[in-house]
């Protein structure tokens, strides 16, 4: 019995180590927001409608990010250092009973000091859903634009230029 109610609790405490869906993906202590790079998905309802929504962090550079509990895999925050990821990407849109699930790998250059958030767009018409990267500094003084996260890999004759 009290083997039993001891896994039970380590189990839940597990999933509560994630329940805000913040994964710090850098190893050593929290870094200060100018040091770093924060990535936000979306998690809620759109339009004020019922149809929720959902953009989720699944992997980084092939690597699982931590499910959040009782949510869909992945993470809704992630803190990364600055530089070049492939950064896998859930998005989830519910229409009436049906939930809509669309995965994308995108190559993404992330600057310290910049908090971006991921932006869907969608048409229902042309059947097709967008993603990019929208970035703010996260700290005074703001020394870089945070802007075009999203890089396109042109291939060159020695490999990839990015």
């Amino acid at each position: 019995m009290k083997k039993s109610l001891v896994a039970v609790i380590a189990v839940m405490m597990a999933g509560c180590a994630n329940k805000g869906g913040y994964v710090q993906l850098h190893d050593g202590e929290p870094l200060l927001p100018a040091e770093k790079a924060i990535v936000n998905g979306h998690y809620g309802y759109r339009n004020g409608s019922i149809a929720n929504e959902m953009t989720r962090i699944v992997a980084i550079n092939g690597e699982k990010v931590p499910k959040q509990w009782f949510v869909a895999e992945g993470a809704n925050t992630v803190s990364l250092l600055p530089g070049y990821y492939e950064m896998k990407i859930l998005y989830v849109h519910s229409v009436n009973v049906i939930d809509y699930y669309s995965y994308i790998t995108i190559p993404v250059l992330l600057e310290q000091n910049c908090t971006y958030q991921i932006v869907t767009s969608w048409s229902s018409a042309e059947r097709s859903l967008g993603y990019e990267l929208v970035g703010k500094p996260s700290s005074a003084p703001a020394l870089s634009s945070c802007g075009g996260a999203v890089v396109e890999e042109r291939e060159e004759e020695d490999g990839y230029e990015i």
